[in-house]
């Protein structure tokens, strides 16, 4: 795909809708079924029986409340052995139908699921799994892999979580605390729980008497919000940024160069008022936007037409997921 924009953003934290952002994508392996996107699951009936785990899967997504408006499906003949062909049907799948972001998949063994781990790692997207392996977790390293562990998963406790999220904006939310309909609580003890934690893996628990995932983690230790929103902001600047370039011409002067940095900072404003960017004390946004003017540029990318003097920085607002309180008592 030829662009004009590139955006690029390196995270440098520890530890860390629009179109496509709330699209989960089911990849079924029981036949080959044409890319087609539901609104309902009475239309997934149409195409996928009831008795498959891709219609199970689906409606595990839209039993969900809220749940998104739309999801897609694709279904593909796997004999289950080579891996390959779920990573051909993919690959020419985002050449013509690319406006989903959650992959999910009916297949569950850990061959399936490292390999559609790795396909991933090449995608602006989230590959979401459920296993009832706790050692996978640590052996995909993966940002863009999440894991649910489950002693049963076959219960679509990954289908369910992303039903549940999707449909919120990025920045919105973090993933844990989440409740599912449909999905019990995972047998797994304190112990596996801390380690699958460590690991980068997920879980669904009670506490305090309620159903919740047990944490909103990728299996790089990263968290889920923080990967999509990390897109959500590259993907709303490439398209400010490209309708700008579209719209008129850009003189390369720096009244040119403010037009650019308007659009980036209009992306970092939207990113704020979602919760993605934090707050400082006076409740302004914690990001900042450089640009080179036109006299400090490279003659040569003058006269080429590049501009590359454009960079900014924000701080993530994150989510409090564990909190220590102390007080005393007196007489």
């Amino acid at each position: 795909m030829i662009k004009d924009v590139n955006v690029i953003i390196s995270r440098e934290t520890a530890s860390l809708t629009q179109t496509g952002f709330g699209m989960p994508l089911i990849l079924a392996t029981h036949g080959a079924v044409d890319y087609k996107e539901y609104t309902e699951l009475a239309q997934v009936a149409e195409d996928y029986a009831e008795a498959t785990e891709a219609y199970k899967m689906a409606n595990r997504i839209f039993a969900q409340s809220p749940h998104p408006e739309k999801i897609a499906m694709r279904g593909v003949s796997y004999g289950g052995s080579e891996t390959s062909e779920l990573i051909a049907a993919l690959n020419q799948l985002v050449e013509v139908k690319n406006d989903w972001y959650f992959l999910l998949s009916d297949q569950q063994g850990e061959e399936e699921i490292t390999a559609l781990s790795q396909w991933v790692d090449g995608q602006k997207k989230l590959y979401f799994a459920a296993t009832d392996s706790l050692s996978l977790p640590q052996t995909l390293e993966s940002e863009r892999t999440v894991l649910i562990y489950h002693h049963e998963p076959k219960s679509y406790p990954d289908a369910g979580w992303v039903g549940k999220c999707a449909p919120e904006i990025p920045g919105a939310i973090t993933w844990k605390f989440k409740n599912m309909t449909g999905v019990g609580a995972a047998n797994i003890g304190i112990t596996d729980l801390q380690q699958l934690h460590t690991d980068g893996g997920n879980s669904y628990v009670r506490k305090l008497g309620l159903l919740q995932t047990s944490e909103g983690l990728t299996t790089s230790g990263e968290y889920i919000d923080i990967i999509r929103s990390q897109d959500f902001i590259e993907a709303r600047m490439v398209e400010e940024v490209s309708m700008a370039l579209f719209s008129n011409k850009i003189p390369y002067d720096n009244s040119g160069i403010a037009v650019l940095v308007d659009k980036v900072e209009n992306v970092l404003k939207l990113a704020t008022a979602q919760g993605i960017v934090a707050l400082d004390a006076d409740g302004r946004g914690m990001w900042r936007v450089n640009a080179v003017s036109r006299e400090e540029t490279p003659v040569n990318d003058v006269a080429n037409r590049i501009y590359n003097g454009i960079s900014w920085g924000a701080t993530v607002a994150g989510a409090i997921h564990n909190t220590t309180i102390r007080g005393t008592l007196t007489y």
